[in-house]
């Protein structure tokens, strides 16, 4: 994924919400308590990827990371978990 590629929300095959959380920043594992929720981005929608930032995980290994994406969606802009997030063909 590259700023400006369309993504989607990967959908869950169980569970009751129609949206993912988008966050303020990449929450770290030391930081998750003082991060916020700026939006959602909703199972329907198509967003844009504005960058992506690798974030160690807590007390893992310093090769151990997660992918970070920024989305803009209809909702506003914030961050949620590459993992979830699928390119748009």
């Amino acid at each position: 994924m590259k700023p400006g590629s369309q993504v989607r929300i990967i959908p869950e095959l169980e569970g009751n919400e129609d949206h993912k959380v988008l966050w303020d920043e990449p929450p770290t594992f030391t930081s998750i308590y003082r991060k916020n929720h700026v939006g959602r981005f909703n199972y329907t929608e198509v967003g844009m990827v504005l960058e992506q930032r690798y974030i160690s995980d807590g007390n893992l290994p310093l090769h151990v990371q997660t992918t970070w994406i920024k989305v803009l969606c209809s909702s506003g802009m914030g961050w949620m978990k590459r993992c979830d997030l699928e390119l748009v063909r």
